[in-house]
């Protein structure tokens, strides 16, 4: 690296980790003092916990809420626009440094920065959105009313078919049980009051119920056993039966993709969490992306100086957001592809910034 890389990537580094604090902090005092304090002093949680809870957010604050990106684009528009103030820009373009060769070095280290958020979140960001969860369950919903709702499973193993009026996914029971599989010479139907998962058998039990085998060809009732306690006919373990129940932060996109191709398999809907897997790739991206916009503004914000660049970074931070959240939402109604919505907000933004970028005057 030449003497102006270094210069400049130094302080983008510096800028990147002050800018990433501050947000933090930021995020911290505001999210302490509107959601966090009254549970904190009504239920005496300990310092220290309250330490560890805020801690493990750090992840989803940098990269899940794009803070990461935007102390990216505050960054460039910081460190560029001051030398372009300083007329330290000119000075390079007059030596005959092009403008591509002046920015290597802050391009480099937002592309850096996007290969390290996505390492993070897809490691550390996945233990620490475990972590965080089991710690609000734990002292920041502890009184909350249990919801039970039905739940159904499909595509089973021999073709059988799972509905549970109510079901406790803390315990594993429920209640109220219909089961059939039909083929193309029997019917079976299995209606059961009870359900749970044995874990020392490893099998989910049927309680009290009825066994009704059907010949739809030749007679409707042919057979009925009645049940006392017997093993369900599927051998789908909880874990697979409930591999789309876990939040898609508490996944690494390899064990994402493996749990929604068996959901797939099993007749489940996808869509929206394909969605969600292709988000995983393109939210550290955005690093990358918003160096493309931050230059040439950059450049041509020589008189505004920093309330002049701090606005240009809310400005584009709020379009992105908004292009963003509403492709994905589109994307959760079906009405984009998985890929399409992850991405057009990135597409875009980046389609702009290389055209901006190549009309910047030197």
């Amino acid at each position: 690296m030449t003497l102006i890389d270094r210069y400049l990537a130094r302080r983008m580094f510096v800028s990147l980790v002050q800018l990433m604090a501050a947000m933090i902090l930021v995020y911290v005092a505001i999210d302490f003092l509107t959601a966090r304090q009254a549970n904190i002093a009504k239920y005496d949680i300990p310092f220290y916990k309250v330490v560890q809870f805020y801690f493990a957010q750090i992840p989803m604050v940098l990269f899940q809420y794009q803070t990461a990106a935007l102390a990216v684009l505050v960054a460039v528009l910081m460190v560029l626009g001051k030398a372009a103030q300083d007329q330290e820009i000119t000075a390079a373009l007059a030596g005959g440094i092009s403008l591509r060769r002046i920015v290597r070095a802050p391009v480099l280290v937002a592309l850096l920065v996007a290969i390290v958020a996505f390492f993070v979140e897809d490691t550390i960001g996945v233990h620490a959105s475990k972590w965080l969860a089991r710690m609000d369950r734990e002292y920041f919903s502890q009184f909350r009313k249990p919801d039970n709702p039905g739940i159904s499973w499909t595509n089973l193993n021999g073709e059988w078919t799972c509905h549970i009026l109510k079901f406790n996914r803390e315990a594993l029971t429920g209640q109220d049980v219909y089961i059939h599989s039909i083929g193309r010479d029997v019917v079976k139907e299995i209606r059961a009051k009870r359900i749970y998962w044995d874990e020392t058998k490893n099998q989910w039990i049927l309680e009290d119920g009825r066994w009704f085998t059907f010949n739809p060809n030749q007679e409707w009732e042919q057979k009925v056993d009645r049940i006392t306690q017997i093993a369900a006919p599927f051998t789908e373990s909880p874990e697979e039966l409930f591999t789309l129940e876990k939040p898609v932060r508490e996944k690494s996109l390899l064990a994402l993709r493996r749990d929604l191709l068996h959901a797939g398999a099993m007749g489940m809907p996808v869509n929206a969490q394909w969605v969600d897997y292709y988000s995983k790739l393109a939210r550290p991206a955005l690093c990358f992306v918003m160096v493309w916009l931050a230059i040439p503004f950059a450049i041509r914000l020589r008189r505004g100086g920093m309330m002049m660049g701090f606005g240009v970074s809310i400005g584009i931070a709020l379009a992105y957001l908004l292009i963003f959240y509403m492709t994905m939402g589109l994307g959760h109604l079906d009405k984009l592809s998985p890929i399409a919505a992850a991405w057009s907000a990135n597409a875009a933004f980046f389609i702009a910034g290389i055209i901006l970028f190549r009309k910047t005057p030197t």
